[in-house]
């Protein structure tokens, strides 16, 4: 797609489809922008949750540019649209995570605790209403809103990743092995008995 400028102006709207086009030589310019989907890669945030958990979260997006004479003027160029991206979707991001639960941003809608060869239930009996799929569609919504006035429409946002801050980590891993001993003790008092 492209815009044709003179002087700096926009002169006419802009031109999505391929053909012969014509603009006067040195009077007018040509900005080119391309149709095809882009990607933004945002840097992985550490955000505290609902639960007061911290954790770092990296999520990705793919967006394209809508209309040329729009993006034109609001934003003028790719880089300058991403730092845009930067600050709504980072925002957005940021306010979803700080009002959901960590499991909601884990595990999707749909997931069941299965239970172990014990029979104990694994990840306990938490309610997930929108889980991370419904996150990220809801992130998209919400973002899909506010960017139009820029001339770009947010294909898609996903979670690349989410993970636990080290001291966080650490605390995780000592929780797993005290579980998993206090199971191998009740295992062996079974089998002594």
């Amino acid at each position: 797609q492209a815009v044709v400028t003179q002087f700096g102006a926009p002169v006419g709207n802009p031109v999505v489809d391929a053909g012969l086009h014509f603009k006067t030589p040195f009077i007018q310019n040509v900005q080119y922008f391309d149709k095809r989907i882009l990607i933004w890669d945002g840097d992985p945030n550490q955000i505290p949750t609902k639960d007061k958990t911290f954790v770092y979260v990296d999520v990705s997006a793919r967006w394209r540019i809508s209309n040329a004479l729009v993006f034109l003027q609001a934003v003028n160029n790719i880089s300058r649209a991403q730092g845009v991206l930067d600050d709504i979707i980072g925002s957005t991001v940021r306010d979803l995570v700080n009002k959901n639960n960590l499991v909601e941003i884990i595990r999707s809608a749909g997931w069941k605790p299965q239970r172990d060869s014990v029979g104990l239930a694994e990840g306990g009996g938490e309610k997930i209403t929108l889980g991370r799929d419904g996150m990220a569609a809801k992130i998209r919504d919400i973002v899909s809103k506010a960017t139009p006035k820029y001339g770009i429409e947010v294909v898609d946002v996903m979670f690349k990743r989410v993970n636990y801050i080290e001291s966080v980590r650490l605390k995780v891993y000592d929780r797993m092995i005290s579980e998993r001993k206090r199971i191998a003790a009740e295992k062996r008092s079974t089998g002594e008995g």
